[in-house]
């Protein structure tokens, strides 16, 4: 399972916790530092909301960060990020990115495997792309373009194995690359084998049937 940590409250943090709240498998963990901020995110469907001061030790142990595949510190402040996201790393947090203000922190946590974020900076990146590469933002666009991306464990469509690559398209999807081991394939020629993961852009209107056109794409 897909279990996700969000910390903080701030408007990146409840983005971010309403982005993934219904994509995840797993838990999604939203601790905010006052409870009647975690009533409110309690409300919304598939989030465990806690409360407490997100640099406790304490507190931060109930977010289960053994088993923690991905672990976003986003309060509005540098040093209780930079906190929480060293304590995860050190309870064995996979995933780690902790946002920043000020970029004098930014080395800092590349050096310690910490991805940092800045959110000027990426809205600034991906608003060049809308302005110069305007067919390109659409189709990044997750929330509102025509397609949707997608990576699909292979165990969930088990018609896949041995599938090559380039096989693997309709009119509705395309798979464009297959995953495995931190590689990344892109070759028409590849073979889909067990224990990976296939990369596909499909028409945002297949919804929850992509598995299926996956399957019946498979099988052709």
């Amino acid at each position: 399972k897909l279990n996700v940590v969000v910390i903080g409250d701030s408007t990146f943090a409840w983005s971010m916790v309403n982005a993934l709240r219904k994509k995840i498998s797993g838990h999604l963990y939203f601790l905010l530092p006052e409870r009647d901020q975690a009533v409110e995110a309690s409300l919304l469907e598939n989030v465990v909301a806690i409360s407490g001061n997100p640099s406790d030790p304490e507190v931060l142990d109930q977010l289960d960060l053994e088993n923690c595949h991905t672990f976003i510190a986003g309060s509005r402040e540098d040093d209780t990020n930079v906190l929480c996201a060293l304590y995860a790393r050190s309870k064995g947090a996979k995933n780690i990115y902790a946002r920043v203000f000020e970029t004098r922190f930014a080395a800092l946590f590349e050096s310690v495997g910490i991805t940092p974020i800045q959110t000027s900076e990426t809205a600034a990146t991906f608003l060049s792309i809308r302005i110069l590469k305007p067919d390109v933002a659409d189709l990044v666009d997750l929330a509102q373009g025509q397609f949707d991306l997608d990576e699909i464990d292979v165990a969930r469509v088990p018609e896949l194995v041995g599938c090559r690559l380039g096989n693997l398209q309709s009119d509705f999807l395309n798979t464009i690359a297959i995953a495995k081991d931190g590689k990344t394939h892109l070759g028409y020629k590849t073979l889909v084998e067990k224990g990976s993961k296939v990369l596909v852009i499909y028409e945002r209107s297949l919804g929850k049937e992509v598995l299926k056109e996956l399957r019946r794409v498979a099988l052709i």
